[in-house]
Order: structure tokens, then C-alpha cells, then sequence
């Protein structure tokens, strides 16, 4: 989940919920919700006899345009104790009856690890690939990090693709390129890579990024109070 501002006045940040497992934990068409602020983030609970007067903001669940469920959490002055401000990402963590979002660390973008062809699988796509250097055809270098794994573009044309094979064999790194996918760039990368690194199907995955260089982490779930795994 991302913390979001209206685009037409008044302003408002706004947290949306769309999940298919909405109506499985009950969360379903005009169901009443009990939304409570808690530090860095806040609870969804469905409206019961237990929680009619606790102090927070009552929201209904209601549906999209395209019929699918969607709840929507506005930050009014009642939950400026959450901490959240626009731009930050959110770890849901659910139950019957109850959703505890969790602001994740400070990133450009997260993405959820997909599968295929039996492994992980992760496509990043943007056009901040290009801005960042790793334009269609650019030459980059993967390598395994403590911390995650680290791409790196070779934008220096004063350099041949032979040295770049050389050293990132002498460093057992791999070699990938992004592409150009219907006017956007995309960059697959490998599922051994993660498996390597320890990134697993429907692992949330952190992007930092500065130009010509990107660097993925996995958050730590358990430090936020998620039992793993949780729902992004």
C-alpha cells in the first residue's frame, strides 16, 4: 500500500486498500470499518460490539469503478499520530475481521516477488529505468550483496563489453540488460539470482536507486510485528 495526495483540492493524503482477499476476511460491500491510528501506521477492524467506541474514524467499504472492493483511509488531523506522510509504503498484515498496516523502510519502490517458471520472478519497469542509466541495451552488472543484491550500468563507452565480461567473471557477477517492451523499459532479472540472495516468491522487495546504480533489500517483516508472510 503507498500513501497518496488527491490530485484536486482540497488536498488530502489518502491510503487505499484494493485486495481479492478483502472479502475473504469479511471486509465486504458496505461492511462498516473501525480505522485506529497507531504509531507508524493503523488498524482496520470490522465494526462490532467490542470496538463501536474506541476512538478513530469509521470508514465503509464500497466498490471501484470496475466492481472490485476498495477501502479508502484519508489522514484527516485525527490520524496525524500515524507518523505517515505522502510517499510512504505500507506492509498489511490480516485476519478475519482485521488489517495492521506497518509503514515499511524508507525506498523509492517496493515490488512483491511473482513466480514463474517455477522460481521467483521480479520485472522492474518505468521509466526511471532510463533515468537512472539503465536505459534499453545498457549493460549492467548484477552482484550479491550483504544486504541484497546491487545492480550497477556501464554507461562508459571508453569501456568494451570483453572488459566488462572479464570483471564480472573475476567477481562472479552476472550480466543482464534492461529492454524496451511496447515504449517502456522493463529488466528481468533471473529467478536464481534471488534464490541466491534469499528472495522468495511473494517476498515484498525494496528498490533504492541513484543513477547508475539500484539496490534491492527485503524488509524485515518481524521487526514491524508481522508474523511472515504478510500481504503487501
Amino acid at each position: 500500500m503507498h500513501v497518496t495526495t488527491t490530485k484536486q483540492p482540497p488536498y488530502r493524503s489518502r491510503i487505499t486498500v484494493r485486495s481479492p482477499w478483502l472479502a475473504g476476511m469479511g471486509f465486504v460491500n458496505g461492511a462498516a470499518v473501525r480505522a485506529v491510528p497507531i504509531q507508524d501506521g493503523f488498524t482496520l477492524s470490522l465494526l462490532n460490539e467490542k470496538n463501536v467506541r474506541e476512538r478513530g474514524k469509521l470508514l465503509r467499504v464500497g466498490l471501484a469503478t470496475n466492481q472490485r472492493l476498495i477501502l479508502t483511509l484519508y489522514l484527516a488531523q485525527n490520524f496525524a499520530t500515524t507518523g505517515l506522510v505522502d510517499g510512504d509504503f505500507l506492509a498489511a498484515g490480516y485476519e478475519y475481521g482485521l488489517i495492521t498496516a506497518m509503514k515499511l523502510p524508507e525506498a523509492q519502490k517496493y515490488y512483491v516477488m511473482g513466480y514463474q517458471n517455477h522460481g521467483a520472478f521480479l520485472q522492474m519497469s518505468g521509466g526511471w529505468l532510463d533515468d537512472t542509466g539503465f536505459a534499453p541495451d545498457t549493460i549492467t552488472t548484477v552482484a550479491l550483496t550483504r544486504d541484497g543484491i546491487s545492480f550497477t550500468a556501464w554507461n562508459d563507452a571508453s569501456i568494451t563489453y570483453g572488459e566488462i565480461v572479464k570483471h564480472a567473471r573475476e567477481r562472479m557477477y552476472q550480466i543482464i540488460q534492461a529492454r524496451r517492451n511496447q515504449q517502456i523499459t522493463t529488466m528481468d532479472v533471473p529467478g536464481y539470482i534471488f534464490t541466491r540472495a534469499g528472495f522468495g516468491q511473494g517476498d515484498i522487495v525494496g528498490v533504492r536507486y541513484e543513477y547508475g546504480t539500484i539496490q534491492l533489500f527485503k524488509p524485515d517483516l518481524r521487526k514491524l510485528g508481522f508474523a511472515w508472510p504478510a500481504a503487501p
